[in-house]
């Protein structure tokens, strides 16, 4: 498997702090097995203290028996036309079933790279090489695209940045009215927090799923200077 095209940039920044406000809990998920839309992607503008910043976009393409999904996307912030930071990154995953059997992805960060390459052997595992170290990994992990409201069911995820695991806790926080692709509608809302292990920094997320599962939301707070960065979805 191949990525298709260059780098594109992508907004999963690496500390992520989000404080969400308290609603009634449900301990609903949204409905399994879901969560590819039927015109085949799901696309974000993202905004930043009200200015949009970028796009994050997830498309998915049938290949032979299997599902392919592309996730790339585009955030830079300026101040004083100056570019004080930008993260780029783009991922090929690659399912058969409800088993990722490879991925690939590159991401760069202020200058600094990262590659991880993972493919499914024999033995039920996944071997994932990111830069110059390998390791051998449950083939079970969901990766960080998000896309899979699955994951909500599991404490220990792939970190599609750095082809590590990374063990969250995940809060049920109700059910909302978001607005996305420019109507309002019912979605379940989940905090996410831990700590990614190559940082030292904290997670602390916020998804929205829909009642069909896809994905129709996102938002965290920057760590650097605590400004609130949101996905809305707008295909």
């Amino acid at each position: 498997m191949r990525l298709k095209a260059p780098i594109a940039t992508t907004l999963i920044a690496a500390a992520l702090a989000v404080a969400a406000p308290s609603t009634t809990a449900s301990l609903n998920p949204p409905a399994t097995g879901a969560g590819v839309p039927q015109d085949g992607s799901i696309e974000f503008a993202v905004f930043r203290k009200g200015q949009q910043i970028g796009a994050h976009k997830i498309e998915f393409r049938a290949r032979d028996e299997r599902l392919e999904v592309e996730v790339s996307a585009a955030l830079k912030v300026e101040m004083l036309f100056v570019t004080v930071y930008r993260y780029q990154h783009r991922s090929t995953e690659l399912w058969s079933g409800n088993r990722m059997v490879a991925f690939e992805s590159a991401t760069k960060q202020n200058g600094k790279e990262w590659a991880v390459d993972a493919h499914v052997t024999g033995n039920d595992k996944l071997v994932v090489k990111a830069n110059d170290q390998q390791r051998v990994l449950p083939d079970t992990l969901p990766p960080t695209s998000y896309w899979r409201p699955e994951m909500m069911a599991t404490s220990r995820w792939f970190n599609t940045q750095y082809g590590s695991p990374i063990d969250v806790n995940i809060a049920p926080q109700g059910v909302e009215q978001v607005e996305a692709v420019g109507a309002s509608v019912t979605a379940h809302r989940y905090k996410i927090t831990g700590v990614i292990a190559e940082t030292g920094k904290p997670v602390d997320l916020d998804l929205w799923y829909g009642d069909n599962g896809e994905l129709v939301k996102m938002q965290f707070i920057a760590a650097a200077d605590g400004s609130l960065i949101e996905f809305n979805r707008v295909s």
